[in-house]
């Protein structure tokens, strides 16, 4: 029986321990690499204040030093050359400094590498040097990430889709409050003050997520007063699944660009919280923001609206609300649609593209 291949995922998360599951694209790099293990050898890779070792998820968790900065852009205080082990590297993130260190590494020693865009990081010298020149292979999670990518780069890249925890996020009978959830990080290219505005001070909306920008939050907190909204900052994943399974809608109103005139032209490379919600017989809402429409059937498994448009969000809640039968057959629909973003599947696809770039 051939050995597994060693592949080493590579992940620029900085924390205490190594892990710092910021958001739906962290979440996605570590559920890939653990459903790969029945095919690879996997070492997962994350970043901290000093060298560790552990065990995670049945795959050996090595953190490497580095200088804190943004904790989704670490800076790497070591070298790269150890990963020469490995038959395979697969590096998570493009706009970041470890991404970027590791191409020209591997590169340098000739050792196959492929990428995956997530949607974080920051400054780097990825494109302001074109080091996606070297990068052999992109797996990317929509097919809207991989059109992101300059047209050279889109030559060697494939979509592979999101992927679901179909056990974690399973149909629930259990009953259904006339309320709207929003999962995620709290800061601006969210929207959440668009489903606020939407909401108004008669429909009852649950925030669950961390915040990562603080003044942002202020605002929303600001703008939530004498309304039915509530907070639940820094949810475990079984008040996650709970808000999921008893709330009527789950909305997503993620922005390309701010009330503040920001820009975010990466946003929602895939919105997770759109699968988890489906996996559970909720119905969804979201805007027609990065690779989210390519997740949802529009009037099936819930509805697209504009970005922006807090009027077309609060009209297609009331759809929902308003009409039960209509709620629970979209649930039902949306549960069986994510049945084939299973992470066993998108893992299988992924392995295939290493032996594709392996040659096997």
């Amino acid at each position: 029986m051939p050995e597994k291949l060693r592949v080493a995922h590579v992940l620029p998360a900085y924390g205490e321990r190594g892990v710092n599951l910021l958001g739906g694209g962290e979440r996605y790099a570590l559920n890939l690499a653990r459903h790969l293990t029945t095919e690879c050898d996997v070492t997962f890779v994350t970043f901290g204040p000093r060298h560790a070792e552990s065990e995670l998820y049945g795959m050996r968790h090595v953190v490497l030093p580095s200088l804190s900065g943004p904790p989704d852009n670490p800076f790497p205080r070591t070298s790269f050359l150890w990963l020469r082990h490995f038959d395979l590297i697969h590096a998570h993130q493009l706009r970041t400094a470890a991404t970027s260190m590791l191409t020209v590494t591997c590169a340098a020693i000739r050792k196959p590498l492929v990428a995956t865009d997530l949607g974080g990081g920051g400054r780097s010298l990825m494109f302001r040097l074109r080091l996606h020149r070297l990068i052999p292979r992109f797996v990317m999670i929509s097919r809207f990430s991989l059109g992101l990518l300059p047209a050279s780069a889109q030559r060697r890249a494939t979509a592979v889709n999101g992927g679901v925890d179909l056990e974690l996020f399973t149909a629930s009978d259990a009953p259904r409050q006339r309320r709207v959830v929003l999962v995620g990080r709290i800061m601006p290219h969210k929207g959440i003050n668009y489903l606020i505005e939407a909401a108004g001070a008669d429909i009852p909306v649950v925030i669950a997520g961390r915040v990562s920008d603080a003044g942002y939050y202020a605002r929303l907190l600001k703008m939530s007063e004498s309304r039915p909204v509530r907070f639940v900052l820094d949810p475990t994943d079984n008040q996650v699944r709970e808000l999921y399974a008893t709330s009527a809608v789950t909305v997503s109103a993620s922005v390309y660009r701010d009330l503040d005139g920001g820009s975010w032209p990466t946003s929602e490379l895939l919105g997770l919280t759109l699968l988890e919600s489906m996996a559970m017989g909720t119905p969804v809402v979201c805007t027609a923001v990065g690779g989210m429409p390519e997740y949802v059937v529009d009037g099936k498994t819930g509805f697209i609206v504009p970005p922006n448009d807090s009027a077309a969000i609060k009209a297609s809640i009331r759809r929902i609300l308003d009409d039960p039968a209509l709620g629970r057959s979209m649930g039902r629909a949306g549960h069986q649609h994510v049945q084939q973003y299973s992470w066993q599947a998108v893992a299988a696809r992924v392995y295939n593209e290493y032996e594709r770039l392996l040659g096997r």
